[in-house]
């Protein structure tokens, strides 16, 4: 076997494709060695175009970079044969290593982004193949481009929306997520009616249609209530009930600053009043009974908050409700002014709270998604590229079909 035929081999080369030459020659800078294989094609040969077999009319001379060979960058050249269609346009022929277009190969691109993929930033994947980190970053864009555009989505029908800062300050993102399948199907910039509406668009696009969707959890932000009714008109809305218990949470940190101001036994509580009873280790348990007692007032806006959770925990939806309603004439007739502002809130906000019972969907897996989405940006240390951002984002978190070439 010659060594033509054993890189040939190693290429996975079949014919009419066949290597020519094989060269280790110093790089342009005179620094280092690298490896040049040239591929070529049989004379006479015809190439499909069309769904026909059609003759050569011409060729380019074409560069790939691939992966390194030891050490050694390793580059394929090739004469690569163009022909004319039926309407006597000249067409490239696709060679079986790269991408139309590409000046990589497959398998430089496969690795770029398992390199991506395990976790690598951009600028780290580049050190370790050789390339600009704007290189990898264009490898990963284009690979998603692609999946976006050729992976249709199955059917969503129980979404959820809510944003995600892209960097300090107001700048935000909205992202959907498919509950059911746990993934990304849309990103739109901002946090406002138009973000969903970019968003959905993106969804649609890949055939999953906003009118099939019959539930989507949503904080309970004016700007998305809004564009669910206009643009989902089959979905009933759900406000999340972490964000529900979270607002619950906030009211009871407000009559703790209240009685904080008069009191030193409550400075640097805040913790304990704001964290699930079931969490609290026993020592806190009894600071806790022990300021209950002291700050009666407190003491009942905690018991309220928990009895609350319980009321989301209730499994029967009619059950539920009966206890919801109870829970409001108690909270309301507490006269604690903050949780009073919570009940009215809630009563304002009723419909989309109370669907909880019956669709039983949060967004407990769209916050995962958030923090997965932090942990890609600080990855990165930032993206300058809101392209690159989301790109990385559908590439880690939209479950689109890693590319694989032997």
């Amino acid at each position: 076997m010659t060594q033509e035929d054993l890189f040939g081999a190693a290429l996975g080369l079949q014919l009419p494709w066949k290597i020519e030459a094989v060269e280790l020659k110093l790089s342009d800078d005179n620094s280092t060695k690298e490896l040049h294989i040239y591929i070529n094609f049989e004379r006479g040969r015809r190439f499909e175009c069309e769904g026909e077999l059609r003759p050569v009319y011409d060729h380019n001379e074409r560069t790939w970079q691939h992966l390194n060979f030891f050490q050694h960058h390793c580059y394929l050249h090739a004469q690569v044969p163009r022909v004319k269609n039926s309407s006597g346009n000249t067409l490239l022929v696709e060679v079986p290593w790269a991408r139309p277009g590409s000046s990589f190969t497959l398998l430089f691109e496969a690795f770029a982004m398992c390199l991506v993929g395990s976790s690598m930033s951009l600028t780290e994947a580049g050190k370790t193949i050789g390339v600009d980190s704007r290189v990898v970053g264009r490898i990963i864009r284009q690979y998603v481009d692609n999946a976006l555009y050729n992976e249709p989505l199955d059917t969503a029908t129980s979404i959820t929306i809510d944003e995600t800062a892209i960097r300090r300050g107001h700048n935000y993102i909205t992202v959907i997520t498919d509950i059911d399948r746990k993934k990304v199907i849309g990103i739109g910039q901002g946090k406002d009616y138009n973000a969903v509406r970019e968003a959905t668009d993106q969804m649609e696009a890949r055939g999953s249609f906003a009118d099939q969707v019959t539930a989507v959890a949503v904080d309970l932000s004016p700007a998305y209530s809004s564009a669910v009714l206009d643009q989902f008109p089959n979905a009933e809305i759900v406000y999340d009930r972490f964000h529900v218990e979270q607002m619950l949470s906030r009211a009871v940190d407000e009559v703790r600053k209240l009685e904080r101001d008069e009191q030193r036994l409550l400075k640097k509580s805040k913790f304990l009043w704001l964290r699930n009873e079931s969490r609290l280790t026993e020592n806190q348990k009894k600071k806790v009974h022990y300021l209950q007692i002291a700050f009666p007032t407190l003491g009942l806006a905690y018991r309220l908050k928990e009895l609350f959770k319980e009321v989301y925990n209730t499994t029967e939806p009619d059950d539920a409700l009966e206890a919801m309603e109870e829970w409001l004439k108690m909270a309301s007739e507490s006269g604690i002014i903050p949780i009073v502002k919570f009940c009215n809130s809630i009563k304002s906000h009723w419909t989309g709270i109370v669907t909880f019972f019956k669709k039983r969907i949060t967004s407990a897996f769209a916050e995962r998604i958030n923090l997965k989405i932090q942990e890609v940006k600080r990855t990165a240390r930032g993206y300058r590229n809101i392209d690159n951002y989301i790109a990385m984002i559908y590439f880690h978190l939209g479950k689109l079909n890693k590319p694989t070439h032997n």
